[in-house]
């Protein structure tokens, strides 16, 4: 006696729109906790950075203006592009401060702790 078929909720892919369907293998189909976890259709559009809705795709534009050290402690390892207004969208270089992991969450525990929204630009310690 053969199995029924789960019947999935209509998706659509996060980059190009196109429906989802369970992928075959064989004669067997795409297990449906993998099918309920993927997001695109194909490898293309997931390796893809041209989808803005993405989070990761502003902060790796924001990496290219990245400087070779923390521009508060001068330390040269563990690199971060801190967004001074908060906005990952807003790659302006203006905006863009380049801080070491350990300043980076310094400053962001610090402005939460006195209870500011923004952070701001962190000021040079050396």
């Amino acid at each position: 006696m053969a199995l029924e078929r789960i019947q999935e909720d209509p998706k659509n892919c996060l980059h190009c729109g196109k429906a989802l369907k369970r992928k075959r293998f064989g004669d067997r189909l795409e297990d449906m906790t993998a099918f309920t976890r993927r997001k695109f259709c194909s490898l293309a559009c997931a390796n893809s950075r041209k989808h803005p809705k993405h989070w990761g795709t502003y902060h790796l534009r924001a990496k290219k203006f990245k400087k070779d050290a923390c521009e508060a402690c001068d330390y040269r390892k563990a690199l971060q592009v801190h967004h001074v207004d908060q906005n990952p969208e807003n790659n302006d270089p203006t905006n863009l401060q380049t801080l070491c992991k350990h300043c980076h969450d310094f400053w962001h525990t610090t402005a939460r702790r006195l209870g500011k929204t923004v952070a701001g630009r962190m000021p040079s310690l050396v």
